[in-house]
């Protein structure tokens, strides 16, 4: 009778632990291809076989262990603690949940055109037949994103919308944001509203200025007046030019409310009027959008309107799955409500 093979057989014999040669022989992760090779060699040397359904098992639990999202971030989101570091905790708990890992990347906003494939051009150093999807994290460059699709991949925009790009997108309600806000001022009799912004920014920020304008045409009446101010935000150092702009406004011109594209100009700004001893509220009224943890902790604690940015990352990770499960099923567009958040400043 033939003497039977077990994976003890081939662990001693290979100098390996059973762990490992089990793991070898069930194409999980955790051991290097170099030894997957010697433990399969051996085995099928010795005449051990794994069952033809358990391969098949083991090669789905092999594919579900090795798989991965691709996160792509701007390079210049990459240090903001507040907002995009929370959307990518959800990204990334979103991927745990299902079994996947995350691999982050910044890409290159432009690409050579002799590039040998998109894969190439965007990660060359990864394994891409275990790539799963792609979720992009804010504003890319159009060539950028159509280089994405490319991959052939299952594509998600996170907070951001590329209309000549037909793929999935996961927002916040950015226009419901601007007008909540924006009637929350005038609800407070504020007539002369400034808006402040910057809307090479992201599209996000040009949405909630959209927003503003919208509920100020719906209800603010004759009275009403909207000034836009354009920031160099994305180039910082813009709040002394702001005030310089601002002292030369007679006092019984200037706004009585501000309202800001997102929480951290809304700060950022009240501590300039504050400088120029113009008090909040007691002057006039500022207000944020994103409510980010320093919102609260401001002096006057900054009105706002909460965006659910965890939420937005694993909302994210959830149309991924269904384009993947559903390749070609319509193009959804999805939104997450906004909800004002009545604080001191307004």
């Amino acid at each position: 009778m033939p003497r039977k093979i077990s994976i003890q057989m081939i662990a001693d014999q290979l100098g390996l632990s059973k762990y490992a040669v089990s793991r070898a022989l069930s194409g999980k992760s955790g051991v290097s291809e170099a030894t997957r090779e010697r433990v399969t060699e051996l085995a099928r040397t010795l005449g051990y076989q794994l069952p033809r359904h358990d391969a098949a098992k083991a090669k789905a639990s092999a594919d579900r262990e090795s798989s991965f999202v691709m996160i792509c971030i701007n390079q210049s989101n990459r240090g903001d603690p507040y907002y995009w570091q929370r959307v990518l905790e959800g990204l990334v708990y979103g991927c745990s949940e299902r079994g996947w890992h995350h691999v982050i990347v910044s890409p290159a906003l432009s690409f050579p055109p002799d590039a040998p494939s998109p894969q190439a051009a965007i990660a060359p150093h990864l394994d891409w037949s275990s790539c799963v999807g792609i979720a992009v994290m804010g504003a890319f460059p159009y060539p950028a994103l159509q280089m994405m699709a490319r991959t052939g991949k299952p594509l998600v925009l996170v907070d951001h919308n590329e209309p000549l790009l037909v793929c999935d997108t996961v927002n916040h309600a950015n226009i419901d944001a601007g007008i909540a806000v924006t009637r929350h001022m005038l609800a407070r009799k504020c007539r002369r509203i400034a808006f402040l912004g910057d809307d090479g920014r992201s599209a996000s920020f040009a949405e909630r200025r959209i927003g503003v304008r919208l509920a100020m045409e719906r209800y603010g009446g004759k009275e009403a007046e909207l000034l836009e101010w354009e920031l160099p935000y994305e180039e910082g150092k813009w709040e002394e030019p702001a005030a310089n702009r601002l002292s030369r406004i007679a006092p019984d011109e200037r706004p009585d409310a501000w309202i800001a594209a997102n929480d951290d100009i809304a700060i950022r700004w009240m501590k300039q009027l504050q400088r120029m001893e113009l008090s909040v509220p007691g002057h006039c009224r500022v207000a944020g959008i994103d409510n980010v943890e320093a919102a609260a902790m401001a002096s006057p604690r900054l009105t706002t309107v909460n965006l659910c940015k965890e939420e937005l990352g694993q909302r994210a990770i959830e149309s991924l799955q269904r384009r993947m499960h559903f390749p070609g099923t319509p193009i959804e567009r999805v939104q997450l409500a906004a909800e004002l958040i009545p604080r001191d400043s307004a």
